[in-house]
């Protein structure tokens, strides 16, 4: 039988996590992870989220409601940081503070829409003095920001000082990361993987647009973490889509900052593009290549860029009829071919259609093309491959 919850029971764990003894704290703590787990959590979660759902709009929430426990988790936590000078705090405080953010986050779907609305402004304050500064923290706090980070009307309540500090502080991690021959003498991949997983957060959203004062270190910061993609997998799968979600959101601002960004990351994706076999990775550089074609505007730089990329997407299109080829006519309906083709190569058929288009327009800039040396046109290139039965 499932166990019902009072408010007497509520009430000891509030005593015991207000006390001004670690002891006492610490029960209080350990208290609240035995309401937390198995079947006595869901009665528990459903007590604490209605009294949260009763709350008016302008009033100070009580000891039974998520506002009041989360509050009273940052000061046990803050109180057993200050109090470990000497010895790492003790995890379950920040095991406990997740969880309890997790299980306000989950009362979204049944009962009050943000539950965490009166204190997600010092949850984010608590978060940015943690991460900076605790080390054995790193973990359950990333995924807490993360959380607070997925509902909008939390993450427009962020001061843009916090996030301006929290972002420059997971791009020198991800660099600091990335910054070595060997990832696992640093750290682990997988951690690696969970501060790119945090940056992107970040990154897909801010409180509203990314301040002024970050852009040109920001930009400073990508290039170098640019240079240091090296190998194919899911970190540089994550750090693209990164690129690309910063271009979409700051992109037009940036200008010339576009080429810079650019020319640190070409290497990887022209060696990746014709070589990879991860769907999502070629996607993303498929994405990015794009972007990049539709916010540059300098003529000699989109033009540069256009050469570029037309040269692998005539490869990756060869590539592609060549292994059509290879599948025997009479093998399934020309429908579901199709069909296959549209799925899987839609992308780089619509990019391959931008650029065949640009390109013919920059044949006639006879200022530019002066500049370098003569190749086929593009029209030419095109005519020849659809003779020839190719891309088809």
């Amino acid at each position: 039988m499932a166990t019902t919850v009072t408010s007497r029971d509520v009430q000891e764990i509030v005593f015991k996590l207000s006390s001004d003894k670690a002891k006492a704290r610490e029960e209080g703590i350990k208290l609240l992870n035995t309401w937390l787990e198995g079947e006595r959590s869901y009665n528990f979660c459903k007590f604490i989220g209605l009294n949260t759902t009763k709350l008016r709009p302008d009033e100070v929430p009580h000891s039974e409601t998520w506002p009041f426990l989360i509050s009273l988790l940052i000061q046990c936590a803050s109180s057993e940081i200050s109090s470990s000078k000497r010895r790492n705090p003790k995890i379950i405080y920040a095991k406990t503070l997740r969880v309890v953010v997790q299980r306000a986050d989950e009362a979204k779907n049944s009962g009050k829409s943000l539950p965490l609305s009166s204190v997600v402004k010092p949850l984010f304050n608590h978060v940015w003095e943690v991460l900076s500064n605790v080390p054995s923290f790193q973990s359950e706090y990333g995924i807490i920001l993360r959380l607070l980070l997925a509902v909008a009307d939390y993450s427009c309540q962020m001061k843009k000082r916090i996030y301006s500090n929290l972002v420059f502080l997971y791009i020198e991690k991800v660099e600091a990361s990335l910054n070595v021959k060997d990832i696992s003498h640093y750290t682990s991949k997988e951690e690696v993987f969970r501060y790119i997983l945090t940056l992107h957060s970040l990154l897909e959203n801010p409180p509203g647009d990314y301040p002024d004062s970050i852009r040109e270190d920001l930009v400073k910061e990508f290039v170098r973490i640019c240079s240091l993609i090296r190998e194919e997998g899911k970190i540089s799968r994550k750090l693209v889509e990164c690129i690309n979600t910063y271009l979409l959101n700051d992109g037009p601002n940036l200008g010339c900052q576009l080429l810079e960004i650019h020319n640190a990351i070409q290497q990887f994706v022209f060696r990746c593009w014709l070589t990879t076999h991860d769907r999502v990775l070629k996607d993303s550089l498929i994405l990015y290549a794009r972007i990049q074609l539709n916010l540059m505007r300098d003529a000699a730089d989109s033009c540069l860029l256009v050469e570029q990329l037309l040269d692998v997407v005539c490869k990756d299109l060869d590539q592609g009829s060549m292994s059509c080829t290879s599948v025997p006519r009479g093998d399934g309906n020309k429908d579901d071919k199709l069909g296959a083709l549209i799925s899987s190569q839609c992308g780089l058929v619509e990019l391959a259609a931008v650029l065949f288009y640009r390109a013919c327009l920059n044949t006639s800039r006879a200022s530019f093309s002066e500049k370098r040396a003569k190749r086929e046109p593009s029209a030419g290139i095109m005519r020849e491959a659809l003779m020839q039965g190719k891309w088809l």
